[in-house]
């Protein structure tokens, strides 16, 4: 077994990229949203259980804060309902308001062993994997962080190399 929590890999990403917002889809205990928060200047947490977590929360599905959620982000880690159609949604959506050179986070991308497939683990969102390394516009890479997995998952063209040549190529 990995020795590296996909919590504590979170936390690092967030010191790398000290996202102006961050959104954490699925909170569970809260261990992944209070390592990572204070690398963070805003927090937005979304469950659908109330389970008492401190910061800045949203109770409901993904698909309703989408709907109400009228800003960019930065970082957006994603482990909530675990079927693949609610994964792909929440990908999808995040995508769609993630700013330049945003990253986001997927677990449950990779489980160890076929027992992780239940609904209570991994489920079947692991599934989109395939469907987002096929997509030519993503870098997309995949680490066995713990039993289920963790995938990075960013834009082709927004490293910070592109962005410096594009805002010169302005000038």
């Amino acid at each position: 077994m990995n020795k590296i929590h996909h919590s504590d890999f979170v936390a690092i990403l967030a010191n790398l990229y000290r996202p102006k917002v961050y959104i954490e889809l699925g909170l569970y205990t809260g261990e992944t949203w209070y390592k990572t928060i204070p690398y963070c200047k805003e927090s937005y947490g979304v469950d659908v259980i109330n389970r008492q977590i401190k910061g800045n929360v949203f109770i409901g599905t993904t698909d309703s804060f989408f709907e109400k959620f009228k800003h960019k982000a930065d970082m957006i880690f994603i482990d909530a309902d675990h079927k693949y159609e609610s994964a792909s949604r929440d990908f999808k959506n995040s995508l769609d308001i993630l700013n330049t050179g945003g990253v986001i986070i997927m677990h449950d991308t990779d489980p160890i062993e076929d027992r992780l497939f239940d609904f209570g683990y991994c489920g079947d969102s692991y599934k989109i994997i395939s469907d987002l390394e096929a997509e030519e516009g993503l870098n997309i890479l995949t680490l066995p962080c713990t039993e289920a997995g963790l995938s990075i998952i960013t834009r082709k063209g927004e490293t910070r190399t592109d962005m410096r040549k594009d805002a010169t190529a302005q000038h």
